[in-house]
């Protein structure tokens, strides 16, 4: 835990700020900050869509009784991409637009299922078929004696 917090806070702002230098000796400052606000507008309306497609296809699988696992995991991923699209920077925001790539979305959401979720319900759910022999004994009260 100790190592995503570090690379959150630490690591990321400073990849952040070495690909701000970058693009702003290739652009020049003005293109650069405005670069950065196009890919916000831009994440926003993407994420905006799609979530809104998310949520029909939640409706759906309720609807056609099939759990919708698989479209809720997918809406986490897009309001993540969301987040990554808001914070200022170019590194964030790929990250955020490869989180909006349909296929991309799908392989994680399927990969967090098969990780995360299907060890859980197995190992609850797990029948035991062996048999146990017990004797037993009933006890009176005193009172029925």
């Amino acid at each position: 835990m100790f190592y995503i917090f570090l690379t959150i806070f630490v690591i990321l702002p400073v990849i952040e700020i070495a690909t701000f230098i970058q693009f702003g000796s290739v652009l020049g400052t003005f293109n650069t900050i405005l670069l950065i606000f196009v890919t916000a507008i831009i994440g926003v309306y993407l994420v905006r869509l799609q979530g809104l497609s998310t949520i029909l296809n939640i409706n759906n699988d309720i609807q056609s009784g099939k759990a919708p696992i698989e479209h809720i995991i997918g809406g986490l991923i897009i309001a993540i991409s969301g987040l990554l699209l808001l914070v200022p920077g170019f590194v964030t925001d790929l990250l955020g637009f490869i989180g909006l790539i349909p296929h991309i979305r799908k392989l994680i959401s399927q990969f967090m299922i098969k990780k995360y979720i299907n060890p859980m319900y197995t190992s609850k759910h797990q029948q035991d078929n062996s048999v146990i022999d017990v004797d037993y004994v009933e006890i009176k009260d005193e009172d029925e004696k």
